[in-house]
């Protein structure tokens, strides 16, 4: 099947940005000692490696119409060579990075899945864009387990108050 240019571009787009994604996220992977933040890396980046051999499969104008959301499924180990990180991120810089990294990836994934016209590759990459908010949500697991971040909550009252002025707003 002959793509359409949308598809073609947003996909072009993505490999450029996972290429360098990956790249970080190897390096990161170098750099924590936290085997559980090491395991959501790998996963990460594992997951991510797919993503960029299931979008090269899907520009082939021979077998893209046969690539369906099964495709994701099918992951390899991917190889890192640790020899000498260079790295002065801690471990919480990391994990929050990643955890932005997931919901952009995210982001972008179910923003261009919006605009694709092909329904295989439309529902991939929605079910990429799932996949990245499950590596988001083990992040932020990891986080809140940590004490990395503390998100403040509004006090009861500020919160009734928003309440009264949206039932009076939409009460006409």
């Amino acid at each position: 099947m002959i793509l359409k240019a949308i598809d073609l571009s947003l996909m072009a787009e993505h490999l450029n940005i996972h290429k360098a994604v990956i790249e970080k996220l190897k390096l990161f992977f170098c750099t924590v000692d936290d085997p559980e933040l090491r395991q959501v890396l790998y996963e990460q980046i594992v997951i991510m490696d797919n993503h960029v051999r299931v979008m090269i499969n899907l520009m082939d104008p021979q077998i893209n119409e046969n690539i369906t959301v099964e495709a994701l499924t099918d992951v390899k180990p991917v190889p890192i060579d640790c020899k000498s990180p260079v790295n002065q991120l801690t471990e919480q810089n990391i994990a929050i990075e990643g955890r932005h990294t997931a919901r952009s990836m995210a982001l972008d994934n179910f923003t261009s899945a919006l605009a694709m016209k092909a329904e295989n590759i439309k529902n991939i990459h929605v079910q990429m864009s799932l996949q990245q908010v499950r590596l988001q949500d083990k992040y932020s697991h990891i986080i809140k387990k940590k004490g990395w971040v503390h998100v403040p909550d509004v006090s009861r009252e500020e919160q009734i108050e928003a309440m009264k002025a949206f039932k009076k707003k939409y009460s006409k």
